[in-house]
């Protein structure tokens, strides 16, 4: 399955999150949009990708409300059993089991949602230069077995790997739907962007449904559409990268796009009393060792979800740069250097965050 507990693959081992039932809450009531009165909320959550998979929806009764969230956890698991790199009979695995012996000879035709992932993730990893790569699945189960053993990767294994990581190896025709991976042994790992497309497909499957104010929490990855009644946005809460308990006091305020989250706040192994992150960087085939966590903010979901990635692997300053020429995206990086906690914003990011102020200590708006 895709894993909501990600920065394995799907979704975020976090420094922002956003808390379940008591701070998913409408903006406050800005006047931009005239919402039905008469619309009521409701809330579902089922296990889905290793995780809870939450919804948050305004329908005018149950029954419309229950329609729009079972068309939500349909699409779902339709697309957990193309993307998932833990099932072996996954459609995306399956793909990689073909270069076991030898490159793909002959391109394979694969279905339209696994190809508009692959498409946008080889076009995401060319944009961060390697940063981000769908590639990574070989170094990521080294790390996995790194961390069941407790001791890194030997030279050898990574040296032995290093040839099978790449997405110039990946070669797409947009025509003809195919897919033809050039290196021997690939394994293909979406885990960096599809749970952002997921969450995505989620709200616009309650759309079609006929819900179009919904929020859609997949273990971090939150797709948003329309605002609740009377609300000019959703507020999404920033949490600390030094503690899982603790809260930053920083809300966004978002509607119609996508936030995700990565950092190693409550994801990372300790080998030799060194900190090394699940966050891998696919240009050499390590976990991060530098404390770093990013939220970005974009209108969709692949996008934000494979740049959060990428601004980590990046570094503050050049992960500023990749969010500043990327169009209409927003972001805040938060390093920690022993006690020192250091945070650099992008230009847009300020148009977004909510008066502290305006929110209690719970998070619930006054």
């Amino acid at each position: 399955m895709l894993h909501v507990n990600r920065r394995t693959a799907l979704a975020a081992a976090v420094m922002v999150f956003v808390s379940g039932c008591g701070n998913l809450e409408g903006g406050s009531d800005g006047g931009r949009r005239n919402a039905p009165s008469k619309l009521r909320r409701f809330e579902f959550v089922r296990q889905k990708m290793g995780g809870p998979f939450g919804l948050v929806l305004y329908a005018p009764d149950e029954a419309a409300a229950n329609r729009a969230a079972e068309a939500a956890f349909a699409r779902v698991d339709e697309l957990n059993l193309a993307l998932s790199d833990y099932d072996p009979e996954s459609e995306i695995s399956r793909l990689s089991q073909r270069t076991l012996q030898a490159p793909m000879a002959e391109p394979v035709a694969v279905s339209d949602d696994l190809f508009v992932v692959l498409e946008r993730g080889v076009e995401l990893s060319r944009l961060t230069d390697g940063a981000f790569d769908v590639t990574v699945g070989p170094y990521m189960r080294l790390w996995r077995r790194a961390k069941d053993l407790g001791q890194l990767p030997t030279d050898e294994r990574l040296e032995k790997t290093r040839p099978s990581v790449g997405y110039q190896h990946v070669k797409l025709d947009a025509e003809k739907r195919t897919v033809r991976l050039t290196a021997p042994r690939m394994r293909l790992d979406v885990g960096g962007l599809a749970l952002g497309y997921i969450a995505d497909e989620a709200r616009e499957a309650m759309a079609e449904a006929g819900v179009t104010r919904a929020l859609v929490d997949a273990g971090g990855e939150v797709s948003v559409g329309e605002p609740p009644p009377g609300r000019d946005g959703w507020r999404v809460a920033v949490q600390s990268l030094k503690s899982p308990e603790e809260m930053t006091g920083i809300y966004v305020k978002v509607w119609n796009s996508c936030v995700t989250t990565s950092g190693d706040t409550r994801r990372f192994i300790e080998i030799g009393g060194k900190r090394y992150s699940h966050i891998i960087d696919p240009r050499v085939g390590l976990g991060l060792t530098n404390r770093i966590g990013a939220t970005v903010i974009c209108s969709d979901g692949m996008t934000a979800d494979a740049l959060d990635t990428a601004v980590c692997v990046l570094g503050p300053e050049k992960g500023i740069e990749l969010v500043e020429r990327t169009p209409g995206a927003a972001a805040m990086i938060t390093t920690i250097e022993g006690e020192q906690v250091r945070t650099v914003e992008s230009n847009r990011w300020r148009e977004f965050v909510e008066e502290v102020s305006r929110v209690g200590a719970s998070g619930t708006p006054r």
